[in-house]
């Protein structure tokens, strides 16, 4: 997996958080889709991919058992179609490496609420599952938007959709408590980039500056519809997800085996915490929950 954002790649191998949700959710995935013959992942925001990777191995590990026909992920997005046709080549690459036969499709729409069944490539014999991470915090200020989706994927009963999301409140109409929620959860971020990244780390300086910067600057300042940074604690998701017919699943006991593996890889491991909230899995920072990892599925 060559030409990634060398910024985003830094962070992928300096902070526990991003892997930890990763092999975590696909551990998920690889259990509910173990005597698939076909699969078809939707993402609904796939940005690098890198996560993909760890389910191509996966399946390519396990070739011996049960053939798989055919791998299919579909990248559902609004914008940045070049990034995403650049990601699908390198996942192409990748799975071409370990034998893995391997699709990958675009489904660019105006905004979501234009999406339909219709624009995916679909097959009866596929199993297939929906993954988002920090897909649906984007569109907090248009529910009709998340609306939209979850009556697309019923049409289409993905046998799991796992979702990643921020752990955190920054949704508070009003500005003080905004201010407060920001402050206690990015004092704990920030504390994570000290002890996992050296101080004069030009990546650190672009993290900070330019993706920490510019959104915190929109989460604590804009107002309305100009803030598009949002965040709601997984308790507001559940709520969500139950009221469009879906139900919490477990994480079973190899789901969260390969999360606390992961933490035992980066010697800042042990800063980091892994709670449950029901059904659901939050990674934290010295006891500030970071973010969840939850699945979910179709009644």
């Amino acid at each position: 997996m060559t030409a990634l954002n060398p910024t985003v790649l830094a962070c992928h191998g300096a902070f526990p958080f991003g892997q930890v949700s990763q092999f975590a959710g696909i551990q998920a995935i690889v259990e509910n889709v173990a005597e698939a013959n076909k699969v078809h992942i939707i993402d609904l925001a796939i940005k690098n991919g890198i996560q993909w990777t760890i389910l191509i191995q996966a399946l390519a590990s396990r070739q011996h058992e049960y053939r798989l026909e055919l791998l299919k992920i579909t990248a559902v997005a609004t914008e940045a179609k070049d990034l995403i046709d650049g990601t699908g080549k390198r996942l192409s690459s990748f799975a071409q490496s370990l034998g893995v036969p391997f699709a990958f499709k675009v489904v660019m729409v105006s905004d979501m609420l234009d999406l339909k069944e219709d624009f995916f490539e679909l097959d009866a014999e596929e199993t297939i599952v929906s993954y988002a991470a920090f897909a649906f915090r984007s569109m907090l200020v248009a529910p009709n938007r998340i609306e939209n989706i979850m009556k697309v994927l019923r049409v289409m009963n993905p046998c799991l959709m796992v979702v990643t999301e921020v752990e955190a409140n920054h949704n508070s109409p009003i500005f003080v408590n905004r201010f407060i929620e920001v402050l206690f959860y990015f004092s704990a971020y920030f504390d994570c980039i000290a002890t996992c990244m050296e101080q004069d780390s030009k990546n650190r300086e672009i993290l900070e500056s330019v993706f920490f910067g510019d959104g915190i600057r929109n989460m604590v300042a804009a107002e309305g519809t100009d803030r598009k940074v949002r965040n709601v604690k997984f308790d507001v998701w559940r709520a969500f997800f139950v009221r469009y017919g879906m139900e919490e699943a477990e994480l079973s006991m190899s789901s969260k085996y390969q999360a606390d593996l992961i933490l035992k890889t980066f010697a800042c491991g042990t800063c980091c915490t892994l709670d449950m909230n029901g059904k659901c899995l939050l990674v934290g920072w010295k006891g500030t929950p970071m973010l969840s990892i939850s699945v979910w599925k179709f009644l």
